[in-house]
């Protein structure tokens, strides 16, 4: 993993500034390479993390031996060796990386190269045989890339702060505001910043030079496979297990150490069982203290990972989070490495183990996108219980249950989780069909929408669009989460483990594993008794310990609830003359949310989180 920067225009930027503040994406090497066509300059500068052949030779950026190509590349493609023997047999090659092998293979097949590459990578290509350049993103938007198209300038880089080290004005995009405190970040391919986007997944931009005009285009839609078609469960077991091993085995490929985030969920624990006989690979596991879990209502993750680690001999190193991490200071650095703006309680626990883990592992396996695609969520479960029962009711009978759960208290009592559930579903229960949407979102959705005077109108027009009317909900859900949780999970996971130089690896997110489960049967992933990821528990009931099938689910994140109970400790945080003097913003409501969650009716932490992030982040790009 690396970090990209470019350009193409007739005037000048500095392409030293822009790789320069992504040093620590690439802090082995950095490089650049410049070209005139006609009174255009095109631009394209790489640092480098050595993952692959650590030599010289596979700086960046390459070109091929005639110079008519040249890339710059971030990430990794893990089949590159395969590709290299099936289709550049007779290429003579100066080095051992996937980027030389990318770079050959479009030089043969031009951008039909794409539907040959497993990985995760961002990557941009200046063709002079053609007289373009194309930007191009990974099917699953795993790597970053953004990029700034005034008239016929493009600038782009692998994140934001590049684009303003080129001199891109910051300009708050306030009409983003509302999407932000709804989804905790923007969805879709705007950003905060008014002039800069973000490359969708599965796509690659063409800029002709000849035009100074540009064009999108996609090159891989999630779709049903049809040799899953009416796959039996026994066989779909098989099949997930040959899967997830070939993801898994391909992302250890590496010339430098690969570690593991090891929660003692089912998700990183299946990780850790195809890796369990590597002694040499360190685990890492988030360790919170019993004060906190016991006001977030959820179970430790370390009590398992340990057990875990101690039965099959794993070196685990635990990653202290808490009250005392949650601080200004703290929550300021996260937001200064992810700059899209991110508001996930997930960063700093994130954050803190990748710096612990960059000691030992230049390389960490993740077990992220299993709950989405698998159907892990309790946004699931609470759609299952809406379709299945919910809806089912004579509505008489549904309206009173509606009613009567809307009113229970989130954040006191006895079973928390649940009651948070109950609240939500009692809530959103007659909402049109996108309100699975809105069940499947972290925190309350009119809450959030209250927080900013935005366009609610459009906010909820672009919620309708994922969920028409014929559609199956839970093929509607899985487009949804794709393209909007998943990438937000994503982005926060790049940027906080490349602001220690450590590059992340998402097996369960290897495309195929996303064809196969969106082709089976929704009872596979949740059963009609609720069971979730049922195919990926069943599958594993034998090699997994009892206790890591069975132990209850517990997110993965700072302890916000408990962080927030305090009102010392959200008055600490929270900026209050901040948000008065900010058109668009009501202190009075943000006072009431806040008393609200401290008084134990409402649980507003991750509202009160992104609250606290956006006050820090503007200040930080703005101020």
């Amino acid at each position: 993993m690396c970090g990209i920067v470019g350009y193409i225009s007739t005037q000048p930027f500095n392409g030293q500034a822009m790789m320069s503040s992504l040093h620590h994406r690439g802090p082995d090497h950095a490089g650049g390479y410049s070209d005139q066509h006609n009174a255009t300059t095109v631009f394209l500068g790489h640092t480098r993390l050595s993952i692959l052949d650590l030599s010289e030779q596979g700086n960046q950026p390459m070109s091929t031996p005639d110079g008519q190509i040249t890339i710059v590349f971030n990430g990794e493609v893990y089949n590159y060796e395969a590709l290299r023997a099936r289709h550049l047999s007779g290429v003579s090659f100066h080095s051992r990386t996937d980027t030389e092998v990318v770079l050959r293979l479009y030089e043969k097949m031009g951008m039909a190269a794409l539907q040959e590459l497993n990985g995760d990578f961002a990557f941009s290509i200046y063709d002079k045989r053609q007289g373009k350049v194309f930007l191009v993103k990974d099917r699953v938007g795993v790597k970053p890339l953004y990029y700034c198209n005034e008239g016929p300038t493009l600038i782009f880089g692998s994140e934001v702060k590049s684009l303003l080290a080129a001199g891109v004005k910051p300009e708050l995009n306030q009409d983003e505001l509302l999407n932000y405190f709804v989804f905790k970040y923007v969805p879709g391919n705007n950003t905060l910043h008014r002039n800069i986007k973000r490359l969708p997944p599965a796509s690659y931009l063409e800029y002709d030079l000849s035009t100074g005009t540009s064009r999108q285009q996609h090159y891989w839609r999630l779709e049903k496979q049809s040799m899953y078609t009416g796959l039996a469960y026994r066989d779909a077991e098989e099949a997930l297990f040959e899967l997830l091993r070939d993801s898994t085995t391909m992302r250890l490929v590496s010339d430098v150490p690969v570690g593991n985030f090891l929660s003692g969920g089912l998700d990183s624990s299946i990780l850790a069982y195809f890796v369990k006989d590597r002694r040499d690979m360190t685990h890492y596991c988030a360790r919170k203290a019993e004060s906190d879990l016991k006001k977030e209502g959820t179970t430790s993750d370390f009590h398992y990972a340990s057990m875990l680690a101690k039965e099959w001999n794993l070196n685990l190193r635990e990653a202290p989070i808490g009250s005392e991490e949650a601080n200004t200071g703290l929550i300021r650095k996260t937001l200064f490495y992810s700059d899209d703006l991110i508001a996930d309680g997930s960063q700093i626990p994130s954050y803190l183990i990748t710096k612990d883990a960059a000691l030992h592992s230049k390389v960490i396996l993740s077990g992220m996108g299993a709950d989405e695609i698998f159907l892990g969520y309790a946004g699931h479960m609470l759609t299952l219980l809406s379709l299945n029962v919910m809806e089912k009711m004579p509505f008489g009978l549904s309206g009173a249950f509606y009613s009567m759960a809307s009113k229970v208290d989130q954040g006191k009592g006895k079973f928390l989780a649940y009651r948070r559930y109950i609240h939500k579903i009692g809530k959103y229960g007659k909402y049109p069909p996108y309100k699975y949407g809105i069940l499947n979102l972290v925190g309350d959705f009119e809450n959030s929408c209250a927080v900013f005077a935005g366009d609610k109108d459009r906010l909820v027009h672009m919620l309708e669009s994922y969920f028409p009317a014929g559609e199956d909900t839970f093929d509607a859900l899985a487009r949804f989460e794709q393209e909007n949780v998943l990438v937000k999970n994503l982005h926060y996971m790049d940027r906080m483990a490349m602001a220690n130089s450590v590059e992340c690896r998402v097996p369960f997110l290897d495309h195929r594993l996303l064809e196969f489960a969106f082709s089976i049967p929704r009872h596979y992933k949740l059963s009609a008794s609720g069971k979730s990821k049922r195919i990926l528990k069943d599958t594993f009931k034998t090699r997994l310990p009892e206790y890591i099938i069975n132990r209850r689910k517990a997110g993965f994140g700072m302890p916000l609830r408990s962080i927030f109970s305090s009102r010392e400790k959200v008055n600490g945080l929270l900026d209050k003359a901040f948000f008065a003097n900010f058109n668009g913003f009501s202190v009075a409501h943000i006072d009431t949310l806040t008393d609200n969650h401290i008084s134990g009716k409402e649980d507003n932490s991750s509202i009160l989180y992104a609250l606290i992030s956006f006050q820090e982040w503007y200040k930080l790009n703005f101020t």
